[in-house]
Formats: structure tokens, C-alpha cells, sequence
């Protein structure tokens, strides 16, 4: 599986040269690293947790999971924030497992300033 991990890594090195926004990860556990992410702010997601599916648009950060490998620092979890183009955003939910990339279901707390 090494080999598809490289190869998704290079995929998305060139995806967040060309698309990426700076990001400031703020983990519950503490402290602030920077990444680089890209920011989809209206996704549509779908919520399977009760009875009746719901789908909901929320905004998406896709990551490179081995650029927090290589910062030696936790993978995102539940209650993590993310700063993205001034924006405070938290993570709303534990992200699924990934191999290479992380698609992390967010919720916008408005101006990363304000708070």
C-alpha cells in the first residue's frame, strides 16, 4: 500500500500547489502548526447518524495526511480547528480513516479574529 500513498501524496502535491489555501491547525490538545489544505465551502454531506438520512451543504478541507505525520503531531479529530482564509472553522465530526488524504467535514465559526 506504500506505493499508492506516494502516488496519492504526489497527486495532491500538485493539487494543493495549484489549489491550496494556507491553513492553521489549532488541535483541542493544543498548539498551532501550519498546512497547506483546500477549502470547498459548500459541500454536500450527508448525516446517516438517525433514522432518516439528511443532507446537509457544509464546507469541506481536503489534507494531506502525511503532512501531519511529518509534523509528528495527531491526525484531526472532533472539536480540532482549522483557520482558512480568515475563517474559524471546527471539526465537526472524527474524519474517516484516509490513506493519504483527509476529507474533513467542517463547521464555520465566522471571522478567525472575532474570536
Amino acid at each position: 500500500m506504500a506505493e499508492f500513498n506516494d502516488d496519492i501524496d504526489l497527486c495532491m502535491d500538485a493539487c494543493l500547489g495549484y489549489y491550496g489555501d494556507p491553513v492553521l491547525f489549532l488541535p483541542k490538545s493544543g498548539g498551532s502548526y501550519e498546512l497547506c489544505g483546500i477549502l470547498d465551502e459548500s459541500v454536500s454531506v450527508v448525516d446517516t447518524s438517525g433514522e432518516v438520512p439528511v443532507e446537509t451543504l457544509m464546507p469541506v478541507l481536503s489534507v494531506k495526511l502525511s503532512d501531519f505525520d511529518a509534523l509528528k503531531i495527531a491526525h484531526p479529530k472532533q472539536d480540532d480547528v482549522f483557520i482558512v482564509k480568515e475563517k474559524r472553522y471546527q471539526v465537526v465530526r472524527q474524519p474517516e480513516d484516509g490513506w493519504s488524504e483527509s476529507r474533513i467535514v467542517l463547521f464555520c465559526e465566522g471571522d478567525a479574529d472575532a474570536s
